[in-house]
């Protein structure tokens, strides 16, 4: 906890001293005021601040929030109740409201800078592809928001419904693949120093921006049906994501504010959290074998370690790879067999080959900075649209089952092309794994039992994408999450199998914005609350 505040504590200084704080001057600011920067100077900010690379955002967002609703983790740590649908307001908009403000206000300035550049046209089509996806990220966590107003200068901001803001975000990337098609010869050299995540290539930035659209069009696919298939088979035809060589990725490369490079893994030493009981159950039983990827991402529970150091396994009562429930009291947490030491957390092969790999790991194996970079989007995730676009009969979509298997096998590439020893994860079990129990792909099954097989591995895929993950379980209903034992909200009940469906709007909105943050029309007609479905939320679960 103490490193909490303390992160928290740095990074509130930082983002004072960047006038990004407070009613948010992010929202509220001129943008005409900054204008004589370049944007190979703005985007890499933009990509960094919007993706979170930062500890504390990614902490107080990601972390705390997104990875626990979508059940990626559990907590460990006695004073954080997000993971039992407790809010706490300065780390929603400390993760989530002021970072995507900041990154909107930068656009603005873009727009103005390209507008008088015109050796820049293709940075700003970076800048609108990446403010879609934290765009879209952003309305799928709270529903409607400010939007359009936002960054001009408006004291009071008014919010755009969340079908309306879909509109733009398609309007965006269509518009900006349009303007990266003619590849104009004259446009500023962009180099990895200016993009941190395609290093200028157009082409990969042209068939990401499409995928983004599919993801999108599929988002909204039980919502307006006819509008998802309109949006999707475009973005099938305009070309999408081909390969791993496709991936969109954020270098971590401890280089940021505070030189920690990936904020997951750093984190991961403290204790906090560990993997969920829902994540331990999908790797550890979904196929009649163990889903190679766990042990690239979970870590041996230290008190196993220390049994086999000890020569005591015999005695050992926890498991080697364990995971914990999410919603747990503190008192619960405060058990013994609960205890942090007795499951995983996120040192496994890739982050930290030594401590699966080692009979008697030592303590320097925690020591190394890691660099493995963010996840945004890859293959992988687009194979899984793909099989599910086929699955609604969309043109170009291929085949649902080949899909569903390239997915699968994307994903197992991908998350190995990390490792620094190939031998660590041996690929013998991969055809059974994926041939056989749950995972084994049924040309005779139903409709939802074959989406239900492409959501969870789309699910699995994604990791440790917790705002991706959390739309698509609220969007299909898949995988079948376990409900939280306690829910702290009152407007949740977990007997009944409900689950939290978005976050509330800041305190600072609803004291300073009352009048459009409060209005009882917003998301429609259902006002705010973590019981509140966003627009494209269907029911298709609790």
């Amino acid at each position: 906890m103490k490193r909490l505040f303390f992160l928290f504590s740095i990074s509130f200084s930082i983002v004072i001293f960047s006038s990004c704080t407070g009613r948010f001057d992010s929202m509220n600011t001129n943008p005409g005021a900054v204008t004589n920067a370049s944007l190979k100077y703005i985007l890499p900010y933009v990509q960094e601040v919007g993706a979170h690379l930062s500890a504390t955002p990614y902490q107080l967002g990601d972390n705390l929030y997104a990875q626990r609703y979508c059940q990626y983790f559990a907590n460990t740590q006695t004073a954080f109740s997000t993971d039992r649908y407790g809010y706490n307001d300065s780390w929603s908009t400390g993760g989530f409201w002021t970072p995507y403000y900041t990154t909107l206000k930068h656009l603005k300035v873009a727009k103005e800078i390209a507008s008088k550049e015109s050796s820049e046209i293709n940075l700003y089509q970076m800048m609108r592809i990446t403010l879609a996806y934290e765009t879209a990220s952003m309305t799928d966590i709270y529903g409607d928001i400010p939007y359009t107003t936002a960054g001009l200068g408006e004291s009071q901001n008014k919010y755009d419904p969340q079908d309306s803001i879909y509109k733009d975000i398609f309007k965006e990337l269509t518009e900006a693949v349009e303007v990266l098609n003619q590849n104009n010869s004259e446009q500023e050299t962009v180099t990895s120093d200016n993009d941190l995540v395609f290093g200028g290539n157009i082409q990969k930035w042209i068939r990401f921006a499409n995928s983004l659209r599919l993801r999108y069009a599929l988002r909204i696919s039980f919502k307006d049906p006819s509008w998802a298939k309109t949006e999707g088979e475009a973005a099938l035809k305009a070309g999408i994501m081909e390969s791993n060589s496709d991936n969109a990725y954020m270098t971590c490369n401890g280089k940021g504010a505070w030189g920690w490079g990936n904020p997951l893994y750093m984190m991961s030493t403290w204790h906090e959290f560990t993997m969920s009981a829902e994540m331990e159950k999908i790797l550890k039983h979904l196929s009649t074998v163990e889903d190679p990827r766990m042990r690239l991402w979970f870590g041996q529970a230290e008190d196993y370690v220390a049994a086999k150091k000890d020569g005591t396994l015999s005695n050992y009562t926890g498991e080697q790879f364990a995971g914990l429930p999410n919603g747990m009291s503190s008192t619960e947490i405060g058990l013994p067999d609960n205890a942090a030491t007795r499951h995983s957390v996120c040192l496994g092969l890739q982050a930290y080959p030594e401590w699966n790999s080692l009979d008697t790991p030592t303590s320097d194996v925690l020591n190394t900075t890691v660099t493995l970079p963010l996840k945004i989007m890859t293959y992988s995730e687009v194979c899984f649209l793909k099989a599910e676009a086929a699955l609604l009969g969309w043109s170009g979509a291929g085949n649902a089952k080949e899909n569903y298997y390239s997915g699968i096998t994307a994903s197992l590439a991908d998350e190995r092309s990390f490792l620094s020893n190939a031998a660590l994860s041996p690929t013998t079990n991969d055809e059974i794994y994926m041939t056989t129990g749950d995972v084994a792909w049924d040309d005779n099954d139903t409709y939802e039992q074959k989406l239900e097989k492409i959501a969870t591995q789309k699910w699995i895929a994604l990791y440790p994408n917790g705002i991706e993950a959390w739309a698509e379980c609220r969007r299909t209903g898949y995988p079948k999450l376990i409900p939280v034992l306690h829910s702290e909200e009152t407007t949740i009940d977990p007997s009944k199998g409900q689950f939290i469906k978005k976050l509330r709007y800041p305190d600072s909105e609803r004291r300073e914005n009352a009048e459009n943050a409060t209005s009882s029309k917003l998301n429609n007609g259902q006002g705010d609350g973590p019981n509140v479905r966003v627009w494209w939320d269907t029911g298709r679960y609790k």
